[in-house]
């Protein structure tokens, strides 16, 4: 049955228009840099003065939108060995994992919708 009460969400004109960094942004509960900085990590592995000089933002506002998205568990560290020393780069999860992760996400707040609406009317 049609919703009378809103916009079909689910129509092609309506899929299309819905830009995907803003989709992703709101699933995952993660600010603009993080969602292009996860959108850069898709394509290669970066170190953080890389992603810097990429997005034109300091390094530490860098490394803070890295923790994030590392305590979420949709990127990972990796610890390069150089002559003297070493340095990280951080590369995303699969691409299959994050959408799999969306999906348990809505799923899980739509359930929590309809538990609500049954308790509640």
């Amino acid at each position: 049955m049609k919703n009378p009460f809103s916009q079909d969400l689910c129509s092609p004109s309506q899929i299309e228009g819905i830009d995907i960094e803003e989709l992703v942004s709101s699933v995952l509960n993660i600010n603009q840099l993080e969602t292009g900085i996860l959108f850069l990590l898709f394509e290669r592995p970066y170190s953080a003065v890389e992603l810097s000089q990429h997005t034109q933002k300091h390094r530490s506002t860098i490394q803070k939108s890295l923790s994030n998205l590392m305590g979420k568990g949709l990127i990972i560290r990796k610890k390069q060995g150089l002559r003297r020393g070493y340095h990280y780069t951080y590369s995303s999860i699969p691409k299959e994992r994050v959408k799999e992760l969306m999906i348990s996400y809505i799923d899980e707040q739509t359930n929590c919708l309809k538990e609500r609406i049954y308790r509640g009317l």
